[in-house]
């Protein structure tokens, strides 16, 4: 009988079996033995048994040999020994069954790095001519022999990183040459993988990167990681330790130095902001960081231009210039000018470092940001239902700034009751004449259940349609009575922000603290200008990190989709998910935009300077109106959430259209043409909402710092397309060194058992000490065995054999010994 049990897994180098090919096995084993974890003990137990049964048989029959003749004296010892052997058989119980064979290849993990300082141009092709980093790791990946070369053993996956890990390409093991079709397939494909390597993320992480490969590979077993990356790690989990938890399950890490080694020298542009809307003659502060490395000891000069949007460059004038002298190799310059605009309409600021013809890039030396000067003065209504600190602060600083106009709604005041604003209303508007006229209303913890039907339908079409802005601040006294209303589900439509379901005791509709928290603002929170307390982002961060917080914040379950988180209430203990309440959040709601706070704290500012709440106030109210300041064009508006951005983040593009006779345009969607930095440009469609005639939306990606002009010509209209410019901006952490980091690859390389090489070449090639990439890491494919389920047919009539055997040769033995009258 045939008895084995074959070993689970299994490594063999070269197996000619395809990955996923399956081979069946018929396998024969005692079932008995299964059932013990040491059968040795078993086998014992059945070896003295079976002795001293057999002894027993020899010894009885060896008494009655002298009655028997020589074929009975064989014969009838012969027939017990069987139906022993047979009862011994039944007892350890034979079973038939199929396992499988399936083989699985081993896999190479092929990881880039793709966040901004891969965009550095240091690298050169063999044809010559300097390109970025990025570019000369897809030359490799696309030009070169080098997936070839590891899809001979290997399945081949491809993954970047840059604050996260993202999968996003596999080839699977060629076992024969690749045919013309399938060369002009993986072409085709090649597409839809490379723009996913462009280098757009604002960190680097190498080590949670690594640490997501070792964590969440699935598929065949990994062979190897090989690393492209200029070795700026710069947060994140340290590299060397992932390195050697690698190093323990037998996994190189493989990595490949992009980049060079030498400081580069360059000037640099680093940030160049400017009000986004300004009134004529408003002295106006115009902000910039110059960023020099390697260029100590020497000056030059930088100048600030002006022009007409209209008219181009063509037409610029000089409206400031200033020298810089350097000090040091790496050092950044803070910039100031002050200038005065006179005419209406859109002004084009460009500012210009006149560089030596030594300075590496080109391309940062220019810098744009767009203002637009306006005439209108906003009109504001403030409705509140009590006097509150934050009302009654606004309330009097816009009644002294000459470019705003404030009426007031005190639901809770007496009749004739007097107060500083411009007019005094007894209720809220309730026909379009009296209502369309505001630009924004700022509405302080409001008793929405004032409002009757015909007033909510006017003011949701306010901001839909007429592009209202609305600031509303949450608070403990009139929220919670109409967030739960089946009445009032417009008024909630209108903010950002999702009400909690309130379905116990527990929930108050109110976090609360004895002791002040700051506000935990988001990455767009800290690039939105319009909550800037200072010219420079990082200027009002150091700003804010010195308000002392707020007390208590309104719970809401979360965000609505499309909405944007720009600051979370800090406190610990607030909150039952794993995320703060949301504290300041915004949207788009048709053509309008509405501003979400989630208490009426903001009036603490003043404890630092009383310029920071009319700043912050100022900001925020031109933010949400400027759909209704800048509706120069009588047939639309082109919105986006913010006029700044990083490198690589998604620009939602928002339009309303109309015709000439102001009717909705309908059309499944538009085409908007944006001009990047150094002539780029691409069309963006943007698709029609269903649910909302003449509006229409789409979004893009930054790539590049820069200005951008986003254009949408209005369809059958002979005026100038609608236009909007947004500047976007890198984070400093990416350049602040960008040499490669030798040290560390070799490092990680070494800890985890694989090698370094120092160039592209290197690991498609090779060198005199290091094979090509094709060659240095071996096969780990694995030929897993499946077991099958135990056969009851054959088990079936295995058990009838071995009883008619038993039963048999024992009636046998009987009858015979009858026979010869033996007892």
């Amino acid at each position: 009988m045939l008895c084995f049990q074959p070993q689970p897994s299994v490594l063999i180098p070269g197996i000619p079996l395809a990955a996923g090919d399956v081979r069946d096995l018929v396998v024969y084993e005692l079932g008995r033995l299964a059932r013990f974890d040491d059968p040795r003990t078993l086998w014992i137990a059945v070896a003295i048994i079976l002795a001293a049964t057999v002894l027993y048989v020899v010894a009885l029959y060896r008494r009655e040999r002298a009655q028997l003749s020589l074929l009975l004296a064989w014969l009838l010892p012969g027939l017990r020994l069987l139906a022993l052997v047979g009862t011994l058989l039944f007892f350890l119980s034979p079973v038939k069954r199929v396992d499988h064979r399936r083989v699985t290849d081993s896999r190479v993990l092929l990881l880039v790095d793709t966040s901004q300082s891969m965009s550095v141009e240091d690298e050169t092709l063999l044809k010559g001519g300097k390109v970025s980093r990025s570019e000369a790791i897809v030359h490799a990946l696309t030009r070169s022999s080098l997936v070839e070369d590891l899809r001979r053993q290997h399945d081949v996956a491809l993954a970047v990183f840059d604050q996260q890990l993202d999968r996003i390409w596999r080839w699977q093991r060629s076992r024969t040459a690749d045919s013309h079709e399938e060369e002009e397939r993986k072409t085709a494909d090649a597409h839809s993988w490379i723009e996913k390597l462009q280098p757009v993320g604002g960190a680097t992480r190498i080590g949670d990167a690594l640490e997501g490969v070792l964590l969440g590979e699935g598929g065949g077993p990994l062979a190897g990681v090989i690393l492209f990356s200029d070795g700026g790690s710069n947060s994140g989990v340290q590299p060397l330790t992932v390195a050697e938890i690698a190093g323990k399950r037998k996994i190189p890490l493989h990595t490949v130095g992009v980049g060079s080694t030498s400081s580069r020298r360059n000037l640099r542009i680093q940030e160049l902001s400017a009000p986004a809307r300004v009134y004529p003659d408003d002295k106006t502060l115009v902000r910039a960081l110059v960023q020099a490395d390697g260029f100590a000891g020497r000056s030059v000069n930088v100048e600030l231009r002006a022009s007409e949007s209209s008219t181009g460059r063509g037409g610029s004038v000089i409206m400031g210039e200033q020298e810089l002298s350097f000090d040091s190799d790496k050092q950044v310059f803070p910039l100031q000018f002050e200038i005065e605009p006179a005419e209406i309409g859109e002004l084009n600021l460009e500012l210009k470092i006149c560089a030596p013809s030594d300075d590496q890039v080109e391309a940062d030396n220019i810098r744009e940001v767009e203002i637009e000067v306006v005439e209108a003065q906003s009109r504001v209504m403030l409705l509140a239902s009590g006097a509150a600190r934050d009302y009654r602060f606004l309330r009097n600083q816009l009644h002294r700034d000459r470019y705003a106009t404030v009426d007031v709604l005190l639901q809770s005041a007496q009749p004739g009751i007097s107060q500083d604003a411009d007019k005094i209303l007894d209720a809220f508007p309730s026909t379009k004449e009296d209502l369309y006229p505001y630009d924004c209303i700022v509405a302080f913890d409001p008793d929405w259940a004032q409002l009757d039907a015909q007033q909510v339908e006017l003011l949701e079409s306010w901001v839909a349609e007429e592009a209202g802005g609305m600031i509303v601040i949450a608070g403990p006294i009139h929220t919670a009575s109409w967030v739960q209303s089946p009445e009032h589900s417009t008024l909630r439509a209108l903010y950002p922000v999702e009400f909690q379901k309130r379905l116990t005791l527990l929930d108050d509709g109110l976090y609360g603290s004895k002791t002040p928290w700051p506000i935990d603002f988001s990455r767009d929170g800290e690039e939105c200008n319009y909550l800037w307390l200072a010219g420079t982002s990082g200027a009002s961060r150091a700003l804010w990190s010195e308000f002392a917080g707020v007390f208590g914040c309104y719970a809401v379950k979360g965000p609505k989709p499309g909405a944007h988180v720009l600051g979370r209430y800090s406190d610990p203990e607030a909150g039952i998910s794993a995320e703060r309440p949301v504290y300041l959040a915004e949207h788009f709601y048709g053509s309008g935009r509405v501003f979400y706070m989630g208490s009426g704290e903001v009036w603490r500012l003043r404890m630092l300077d009383v310029g920071y709440f009319e700043m912050l106030y100022t900001s925020l109210i031109r933010h949400v109106s400027q759909g209704r300041i800048l509706r120069g064009s009588s047939q639309g508006r082109l919105l986006v959430q913010r006029d700044r951005y990083s490198v690589g983040d998604e620009v939602d593009v928002r339009a309303q259209l109309m015709t000439a006779s102001r009717e909705p345009v309908i059309a499944p969607q538009v085409i908007a043409h944006v001009m990047g930095p150094q002539g780029t440009s691409q069309s963006v469609p943007l698709r029609a909402d269903e649910d909302r005639p003449g509006n229409f939306l789409g979004q893009f990606t930054t790539k590049r710092e820069g200005s951008y002009r986003i254009e949408l010509p209005v369809p059958n209209s002979l005026e100038d397309p609608l236009a909007k410019r947004i500047q976007v901006v890198v984070p400093d952490l990416e350049f602040d060194e960008t040499r490669r980091d030798e040290m560390l690859l070799a490092a990680i390389a070494s800890r985890s058992g694989g090698s370094y090489y120092a160039n592209l070449k290197a690991i498609v090639q090779g060198n005199s000490e290091l094979p090509p990439a094709g060659q240095l890491i071996p096969s780990r494919t694995e030929l897993e065995t499946v077991k099958g389920t135990p056969d009851k047919t054959f088990t079936l009539w295995l058990n009838r054999l071995l009883l008619g055997v038993i039963c048999g040769a024992l009636c046998l033995e009987w009858f015979l010994r009858r026979l010869v009258r033996l007892a």
